[in-house]
């Protein structure tokens, strides 16, 4: 049987795929995803939500804005630092 997902589920799957394709383009090496339960909560700048996949030079980061509007992009890894979930001031509905 196949389950529906959610239009919540199909937005973030659409997130990903643009994700993907505005990749950085100096960075060729394979992306590996972290397992969806496990993902590290990470800060990159003024923005905290999760880390999605890494790749060697870039991570790719979930968040969620203000408004509650999901978000997807790429970092330079340098940017991202990993946070505790007690400095960790996202949104719980990741």
């Amino acid at each position: 049987m196949i389950k529906a997902g959610s239009q919540e589920d199909v937005d973030r799957m659409m997130a990903r795929l643009d994700a993907d394709k505005s990749r950085p383009m100096d960075d060729t090496s394979p992306i590996r995803d972290f397992p969806k339960y496990g993902r590290p909560l990470v800060q990159v700048g003024s923005i905290y939500g999760k880390a999605v996949a890494w790749s060697r030079r870039y991570g790719l980061i979930e968040w969620l804005d203000v408004s509650g509007a999901y978000h997807l992009g790429w970092a330079q890894s340098s940017s991202i630092k990993r946070v505790t979930a007690e400095e960790w001031k996202g949104s719980s509905g990741l």
